[in-house]
């Protein structure tokens, strides 16, 4: 098997990098980053998805990123269960409205709690929304969250072979700067 790290990942497998403003109120509903079947001559499937959150959010302004089919990563402690402990919340227990009933979890009374990330400035997050086959791993179903203050991200796709841009012909990022520009100083951008 491969074993090389993400970042030696050639360039040209990669889809531009894109920065992603998510305003007060707004969300990115649930989502795969899968190709459809119809675009994969070019680059084939996407394998890995690259989130780098740009800002802090806390627990109660949302904007976490939220997997519908993984859960948190817990250790299993059979005393908690017994006890009917909650599960631990970041690297301390706290009280949970997931507990987990007797030595197993009641899928009809208790859903288990799914996988979100928080927004950390710097904070990277790196997920395959395939199998290295191209197969897409329905597991990564996700959303981000409603954002009760601004959330941003950036963001890069790694496809299985080399990926062309999607710019369409005769267009050029120098024809765009001067467009580019104005809008940064309408938005108050320096």
């Amino acid at each position: 098997k491969d074993k090389r790290p993400f970042w030696s990942v050639g360039l040209e497998r990669m889809e531009e990098p894109q920065i992603v403003r998510y305003r007060t109120g707004e969300e990115f509903s649930w989502h795969y980053d899968e190709i459809p079947s119809s675009q994969l001559s070019n680059g084939g499937q996407r394998q890995a998805t690259l989130l780098v959150y740009l800002n802090d959010l806390d627990e109660d302004q949302g904007g976490g990123t939220v997997f519908r089919d993984l859960t948190p990563p817990i250790p299993y402690d059979r005393d908690d269960a017994i006890d009917n402990e909650t599960r631990p919340s970041s690297s301390k227990r706290s009280k949970s409205k997931h507990s987990i009933n007797n030595t197993h979890t009641n899928q009809h009374q208790h859903q288990p709690p799914q996988l979100t990330v928080r927004p950390k400035t710097g904070m990277a997050l790196l997920f395959f929304p395939s199998f290295r086959d191209g197969t897409p791993d329905i597991r990564t179903l996700h959303k981000g969250e409603v954002a009760l203050s601004q959330k941003m991200i950036a963001q890069v796709w790694v496809h299985e072979r080399e990926y062309r841009a999607g710019v369409p012909e005769g267009n050029r990022q120098e024809d765009a700067v001067e467009g580019v520009e104005r809008e940064r100083e309408r938005l108050g951008f320096r």
